[in-house]
């Protein structure tokens, strides 16, 4: 959060957790427009069996990779 942080928008920079419509062009959630943020990372479940993921920036850059253990989501959220 702090790599992506903005230090010009003020004391601790900006960020959100809502990405409802930033797969819009251009970008039409809270994140992007009411805070001025830019996405930090985004998880994204690796088919075809979608038990790991990949983190990557906002521009596809692998930032980590992993398989969690225990419970995970259901399935038809990982695969959406």
């Amino acid at each position: 959060i702090e790599r992506a942080s903005l230090p010009e928008l003020g004391v601790g920079g900006s960020w959100s957790t809502c990405t409802n419509g930033c797969n819009r062009e251009p970008p039409r959630d809270v994140a992007h427009v009411q805070f001025r943020s830019r996405v930090a990372f985004k998880l994204v479940w690796c088919p075809p069996t979608f038990a790991s993921f990949v983190l990557v920036d906002d521009a596809g850059g692998l930032l980590c990779s992993g398989t969690p253990r225990g419970a995970l989501p259901a399935l038809r959220e990982r695969q959406a």
